[in-house]
């Protein structure tokens, strides 16, 4: 009863300090402040249930005491108790199958990008590992290293673009934010408050890299170094 309680001042938690993200900061400009937001009501709603209220001293009613005594002292028949203790086991086992799947399918993307460093030539340039390949989903990046489309023209307007975008992403560290996400969304998997957080700080990551890959500005001038870096053969 007491992981289901949790469970259910989790969802109630996270559910609060998306609405008041919805609420009061969402339309606002203050990008950086609202990752941040996010990142941290995740961290707030699975703290905050973890207080008992028997931590606090407070002042209470006798009666109080009488009442919780009555609910303490009550026994339920044996045939109910195993009942709901069958019902209880069914479902926690549901939700942990559930979890292990996507912790499973989210460990096995990771092993995958890992193995396509393995399968594309690496140009180490001021500390990014640059790949060139033929993926579908390229251009990306994840932590330090790049990967790139070859199908896209580096030296284009929109390759330049591109690349500034996703330079972005690597100095902002965006690839831990999606880490943490993917992991909470996966055992988490039944609080649909995690999945509309994950979404928002998505949008929030694409903004970002579009709002300051456009702008005249240390991103841009490491972008454009990475570009002469790598059409001089510098390794």
């Amino acid at each position: 009863m007491e992981v289901l309680f949790y469970i259910l001042k989790v969802i109630i938690c996270s559910g609060v300090l998306l609405g008041y993200y919805y609420l009061s900061l969402k339309d606002k400009t203050f990008h950086h402040y609202n990752r941040f937001y996010l990142l941290f009501s995740i961290l707030i709603s699975l703290l905050l249930p973890l207080i008992k209220l028997e931590d606090f001293t407070i002042e209470v009613n006798q009666n109080i005491y009488m009442l919780i005594d009555k609910v303490q002292n009550f026994n339920p028949s044996e045939n109910t108790n195993t009942h709901e203790n069958l019902y209880y086991t069914a479902a926690f086992s549901v939700l942990g199958i559930v979890s292990v799947y996507f912790l499973g399918k989210f460990i096995y993307g990771t092993f995958k990008i890992y193995e396509l460093k393995t399968q594309f030539e690496r140009e180490n340039i001021e500390g990014i590992n640059f790949y060139r390949t033929d993926l579908t989903d390229a251009p990306f990046s994840y932590f330090k290293n790049l990967f790139w489309k070859n199908s896209i023209t580096l030296n284009s307007e929109i390759g330049k673009q591109i690349l500034k975008h996703e330079m972005v992403h690597i100095e902002q560290k965006h690839t831990f934010d999606k880490i943490i996400l993917e992991i909470i969304t996966s055992v988490f998997w039944f609080n649909p408050f995690y999945h509309l957080i994950k979404r928002e700080i998505n949008l929030i990551h694409e903004y970002l890299a579009d709002k300051k890959a456009v702008k005249q500005s240390d991103t841009k001038a490491f972008a454009q170094m990475l570009l002469a870096s790598h059409f001089s053969g510098v390794e």
